[in-house]
């Protein structure tokens, strides 16, 4: 009786063990598309072709808030240049396009590299502004549709796009893009085609 009694008791004990192995393995990662994912971490190199695919299917509005934007007028085929050309498409498409800048009261040369920016994309129909001299705008922030937005450490900028390490998140959340929304329309409403250090009335 002893011997059959151990060997229940051994089986029981196996069973618990396969039982437990099965419910705690873990689920295969998932793989592209995302769609279905809130949140999706795009790091480095993977940022231009994340954001390109989302710009080309907007069919609203793209809006940005951006602390330094370059423009390459002799390199039209950098990660930066391929964004720009995106929006100029979109804005020939009836997609509404806004840009906010920063322009500094210390840093002359970020200003110098912005303001080229602004003559350049206002020059192709997109409405762009700076920011309040009097406040550093150092978001890095895309908004598209109320349904899509790219948020992070990436600049548009060569350097940035091609060389450093960046971490930014692609949001898929009408919650969370609406607030996000909101806070660009404030900052737009403060912002203007010159910059300067004044406050817009409350």
């Amino acid at each position: 009786m002893l011997k059959k009694d151990k060997r229940r008791l051994f089986f029981c004990m196996v069973v618990v063990v396969l039982t437990l192995m099965c419910g705690c393995q873990r689920e295969e990662p998932l793989e592209p598309p995302y769609e279905d994912m809130a949140i999706v971490v795009v790091n480095d190199r993977d940022y231009v072709p994340f954001l390109l695919s989302s710009i080309n299917e907007a069919e609203e509005y793209i809006h940005i808030i951006m602390y330094l934007m370059k423009y390459y007028p002799q390199d039209t085929i950098n990660g930066v240049s391929q964004l720009q050309k995106a929006l100029i498409a979109a804005v020939r498409q009836d997609v509404d396009v806004k840009v906010i800048l920063e322009k500094s009261d210390y840093n002359s040369s970020l200003n110098e590299t912005n303001e080229s920016t602004f003559v350049y994309l206002d020059s192709m129909g997109l409405a762009v502004r700076f920011d309040p001299v009097s406040v550093t705008t150092h978001a890095k922030l895309v908004i598209i549709d109320d349904r899509i937005a790219f948020v992070g450490s990436s600049n548009w900028s060569k350097s940035a796009l091609e060389k450093n390490n960046e971490m930014n998140v692609k949001i898929q959340d009408r919650n969370a893009t609406r607030g996000m929304e909101v806070y660009f329309q404030e900052l737009w409403s403060l912002s203007s085609t010159e910059g300067g250090n004044y406050k817009a009335a409350r």
